[in-house]
């Protein structure tokens, strides 16, 4: 039976939906989820934080974080933003208080800090690592109470693969905030943390791992793998079922007419039936252009589509909002969308190099996914 051939209104872009409270779901921990007044863009070339009045359009503050400053995450109060720093030499999450809209804490947590993402009762900060330290790669957890590390941990790895390595990716959040999921890639091993004791499992796959989502249910955990090659080891999806990790289902791309591989991020559907995914091909070959639907229940796949653009990666769903803000890479600025019309209709100036890097307005559970 032949795939149908899929049209997405997918947006690689944080979408505002206004400042109203949206309650997550899953697990008592949960607390309510407030969309700030202010969206921040994150420049990493420039080291600066813009923070933008989504009602002017206007810059009412520009920032000073890191070289590096690429990705944050917001809290679920709304109220502050963590920055990491993964350029070379880096070692500093910065904290943003939106409120006074300036940097309050600097906080050193290791080498290359990737990407911050606080838990959804918005206790900790989950950071992961790119730079070795002491020949093992290390995640921190910060203390949003106090703002300081509260609780280092030291992964071994099987070799030391350079400075300038990847050596981590993304991270995620169970539901009820109880297991902290990354990724560790010089050995290909998804990575969870219990907070409750602290105990650690290391689960190895067949390829780098890249992208760990919880499913909305809360019930499974979805890894987008990167994938080596056609024949045994395609980029796709391994998906297991929480809390127990058993491995249930392996879902690969179809990867027609792709002449590049490396499966990149993957999306829930906001009501939670279908799981996007796509290939974007390797950082010195970004060709990819396949996105692919799979059935969130059975496992099938439903449709997939190639792309007109290359390097395709980042799927956000419209929580329904009118306007979305876009991150422009090679010119630094923001750029704002009507979705009503898929047009561009407005330039914000924030940066005007290139470099520019993630758009953030509302804390999310894993790097794009919205509050439901």
């Amino acid at each position: 039976m032949p795939i149908a051939r899929l049209t997405l209104g997918l947006v690689a872009a944080a979408l505002l939906a206004g400042c109203a409270g949206i309650a997550p779901r899953g697990g008592a921990s949960a607390v309510k989820v407030v969309w700030p007044e202010l969206v921040v863009h994150l420049h990493g070339a420039k080291g600066q934080a813009y923070l933008v009045d989504p009602r002017t359009d206007a810059v009412v503050a520009t920032l000073t974080t890191t070289t590096g400053g690429a990705l944050g995450t917001t809290t679920p109060d709304g109220k502050r933003v963590y920055v990491g720093s993964e350029f070379p030499k880096g070692d500093t999450v910065t904290v943003i208080d939106l409120d006074k809209r300036d940097v309050v804490a600097r906080i050193r947590t290791g080498n290359r800090p990737k990407h911050p993402l606080v838990s959804p009762d918005g206790k900790w900060v989950l950071v992961n690592h790119w730079g070795l330290g002491d020949g093992k790669l290390r995640v921190t957890f910060i203390d949003t109470a106090t703002n300081r590390g509260a609780r280092n941990i030291d992964l071994e790895v099987p070799f030391d693969p350079g400075p300038t390595a990847v050596t981590s990716m993304h991270n995620s959040w169970s539901r009820d905030s109880r297991y902290a999921f990354t990724v560790e890639r010089v050995g290909s091993h998804l990575v969870v943390i219990d907070t409750r004791d602290w105990s650690v499992r290391r689960i190895k796959v067949g390829s780098a791992p890249h992208y760990p989502v919880p499913s909305p249910d809360g019930k499974e955990l979805w890894l987008v793998v990167e994938g080596r090659d056609r024949a045994g080891e395609r980029p796709g999806a391994i998906v297991y079922d929480l809390p127990g990790l058993t491995p249930k289902a392996r879902l690969d791309m179809p990867l027609e007419g792709q002449n590049v591989l490396e499966g990149h991020h993957g999306s829930f559907s906001q009501d939670g039936k279908v799981f996007f995914m796509l290939n974007r091909g390797p950082g010195a070959n970004l060709a990819g252009t396949e996105i692919v639907a799979f059935d969130a229940q059975t496992k099938k796949l439903l449709a997939r589509t190639a792309t007109k653009s290359t390097g395709i990666g980042h799927a956000y769903n419209t929580p329904d909002g009118r306007w979305a803000y876009v991150s422009n890479a090679g010119d630094g600025n923001r750029h704002k969308i009507d979705m009503s019309t898929l047009t561009v209709v407005k330039e914000i100036r924030t940066g005007d190099a290139s470099g520019g890097s993630q758009v953030l307005n509302v804390w999310t559970n894993v790097f794009e996914e919205l509050p439901r």
